[in-house]
């Protein structure tokens, strides 16, 4: 299977089979010899090039894959690719061949490699004098070590622009990780176009497969289907199949390309007691186990309390670390939670099954539960393709908690990262998939609250408290918790210079990243100088502290909005509320607010021109009446995406106070939406002006 074929993986949590064409750099050897090319066998490369594509960078011009499977899912694979390079970045990201394989599951065989040039010569490339096989790098930056999960790199000697790549390959699958059922997810399209693809599967008759086109794009598709001597050839041919443009912060590719999904699974249910029945045996608890969970919950009395008592455990003093060694079902099999429990480590599937058996002992009705991170998987077609292990618990009235004890820093039971994402219970009776929900906005919740007042020289001077909850707390607590003293002191300083330049900050103070039982927080004094932009005449303009770009900890994540438009989905991946809230003091005399001049875009008009200076801004407009009334920005949006304000009140004469506020309320914006990002980016561009009387002293 190629990067055409299988992209969508499947794998065990600690990976299965990933195979795909890779940008890789490798220096070897070159070795080739000459090889023969019957007469009128490649006349189809001729029609392609940049003609036929004229902003492709590389084409997959024929794909022939046959797969032939058992009854009890082992299967044969054999898939014969033409790729054909276009350009130099096609150039760039083809000139390794890349193959991963879990020797655990399958064997995997490149049969022939061989390069034909534009007039018809061909070349076969020494596939054993250009390959190297190594164990694969990206889990072990997972702390995760399998030496069974490898990746055959094949350097192709003397491609060229307009050369077409031609392999063969087999692979074996001696043991699926689902017994006695085939499935799979083969993508028909990619980043680069589809002239010709064909999937062929073969198996027993009686075997019966279900299966789905999804996203299918109109007039690419043809199926036949053939019985012959207890035999079934269902067969799909996909042509002239364009290439998907990625956009920035879009969902994974997998999600959107049209694909063929096939599986005898009968449905989802039927996964989940299969993986109760791999789990529910490594469960049981030792004695230390039993000890160890009486220890922690003596003295508790709420559900909450216990829970987080026994979950804090395994997630600190657990280390997330993994050597593959099971035997059954690697990748989805966990180790006994006894040996889990003594070791001291493992990887997400050992640390969730061990939470589970903890809280179990603590009398919760908790289970293990499959999850494919980061993203959905297709409901209609039930496929095993789950990369990470949590757990769930069933509280009082319904209420369901999703724990993953893989995180040694965060306060958070599930990462915002890891919600709104296809997950799948472990039953006895067979549970249905399911989606991880997504956080309440006011669990991420950024508080700032800054007191200042204005001297007669044009500066500011006062206080700034900072307090994080959810996932910003998570954010702020695993970065301050990796740095010193000083390092930390030199982050909050960057934190606000970043957002106010100019800022000048002393006397900081931060809470203990290592103490989860508040929420992380920070203070500091600061002193902003020359705060006061020149006008005309006596007016002025107020440029305060709550004027700053991305007042919060996640607020950045609305710069990700840089296309004019989008054709998929922008994800910005979390929920979440910032609030701040700045209370500004004037002097008693010279210097007073002057908030009802009338405002257009970003100038101030009826009291004074504003400044060159100030043209990225917008000047304030209070009500006309008096004192204590409230106004709100023009510009305030209020949708079930967003909801964005910011608000000023004028107290006594002398204070002025703002409200800003942000609220993200989806994690994935529709296309159609889009433009309400785009709103709200334009407006926490324009700082905030407030017209001030600079009276002669």
């Amino acid at each position: 299977m190629t990067i055409i074929t299988r992209k969508w993986l499947e794998c065990c949590l600690s990976g299965k089979l990933i195979l795909s064409v890779q940008i890789a750099v490798v220096f070897c050897v070159l070795s080739a010899v000459r090889c023969q090319v019957m007469a009128g066998e490649t006349d189809f490369l001729k029609t392609i090039g940049r003609e036929t594509y004229p902003h492709a960078h590389a084409v997959v011009v024929k794909e022939e894959e046959t797969m032939i499977f058992r009854e009890d899912g082992s299967h044969r694979v054999f898939d014969e690719v033409f790729l054909k390079v276009l350009d130099d970045k096609g150039l760039r990201e083809n000139a390794v061949q890349t193959f991963s394989i879990n020797r655990s599951y399958s064997d995997l065989e490149l049969r022939y490699l061989a390069v034909i040039k534009e007039d018809g010569t061909c070349i076969q490339v020494d596939i054993d004098a250009n390959s190297r096989e190594d164990t694969a790098s990206r889990y072990s930056r997972m702390n995760i070590y399998n030496s069974l999960q490898r990746d055959l790199k094949v350097f192709v000697p003397g491609l060229e622009v307009g050369d077409t790549i031609h392999y063969r390959l087999f692979r074996n699958v001696f043991k699926p990780v689902m017994e006695n059922r085939i499935y799979g997810v083969v993508s028909a399209q990619h980043t680069i176009p589809v002239r010709l693809y064909r999937f062929s599967l073969k198996g027993p008759e009686h075997v019966r497969i279900k299966w789905l086109v999804k996203d299918e794009i109109p007039e690419s598709v043809r199926y036949r289907e053939t019985v012959s001597g207890g035999e079934r050839v269902m067969a799909w041919e996909f042509s002239n199949v364009p290439e998907i443009v990625p956009e920035p912060y879009m969902p994974p590719v997998d999600r959107l390309v049209m694909r063929l999904l096939f599986s005898s699974i009968d449905s989802w249910e039927a996964v989940s007691r299969w993986y109760y029945g791999l789990v529910e045996p490594r469960l049981k608890p030792t004695g230390e186990i039993t000890a160890k969970v009486r220890e922690l919950v003596s003295g508790l009395d709420a559900d909450m309390e216990k829970i987080a008592a026994i979950f804090y455990f395994v997630a600190r003093e657990i280390r997330y670390m993994g050597i593959t060694a099971e035997s059954g079902r690697p990748g989805f099999e966990p180790h006994d939670v006894g040996l889990t429990f003594s070791r001291r480590h493992g990887v997400c599937r050992d640390k969730a099954a061990l939470l589970v058996s903890m809280l179990r002992e603590a009398g919760f009705r908790a289970d293990p539960v499959l999850m494919r991170m980061r993203t959905r998987l297709d409901e209609e077609i039930p496929v095993p393709y789950f990369n990470h292990a949590v757990t769930r618990v069933l509280l009082g009235g319904g209420r369901v908690l999703y724990l993953d004890p893989t995180s040694e820093t965060s306060r958070q039971f599930l990462p915002d990262y890891e919600r709104d994402c296809s997950c799948l219970v472990a039953s006895s009776g067979g549970d249905s998939l399911a989606v991880t929900p997504v956080q309440p906005p006011e669990e991420n919740l950024v508080t700032i609250a800054v007191r200042s007042h204005l001297k007669p020289n044009r500066s500011l001077l006062g206080t700034i408290r900072v307090r994080c909850t959810g996932f910003a707390d998570t954010v702020m607590r695993s970065a301050m918790m990796r740095k010193g003293r000083r390092e930390r002191r030199d982050a909050i300083r960057r934190f606000f210079r970043a957002r106010r330049p100019g800022i000048e900050l002393a006397d900081i103070h931060w809470s203990d990243p290592a103490d989860r039982s508040k929420p992380f927080s920070f203070r500091c004094e600061f002193r902003l100088p020359e705060a006061v932009l020149p006008g005309c005449g006596h007016v002025c303009f107020l440029v305060p502290v709550s004027s700053m770009k991305h007042m919060g900890v996640l607020d950045g994540l609305i710069d990700r909005a840089g296309m004019v438009e989008r054709r998929y989905p922008l994800r910005l991946d979390y929920t979440f509320v910032t609030r701040l809230t700045e209370s500004i003091r004037f002097p008693e005399k010279n210097v007073h607010p002057n908030l009802s001049c009338a405002t257009t875009g970003h100038h101030a008009i009826g009291c004074s021109k504003v400044s060159r200076k100030a043209g990225d801004h917008r000047a304030v407009q209070m009500p006309d009446g008096a004192e204590d009334a409230i106004a709100c920005d023009r510009m305030r949006l209020d949708t079930d995406l967003f909801s964005w304000k910011t608000c000023f009140r004028l107290e006594g004469g002398s204070e002025l106070v703002i409200k800003r506020e942000l609220t993200v309320r989806k994690t994935e914006i529709p296309a159609e939406e889009y433009h309400q990002v785009k709103t709200i980016q334009s407006d926490q561009r324009l700082g905030i002006l407030i017209p001030v009387i600079m009276e002669d002293r």
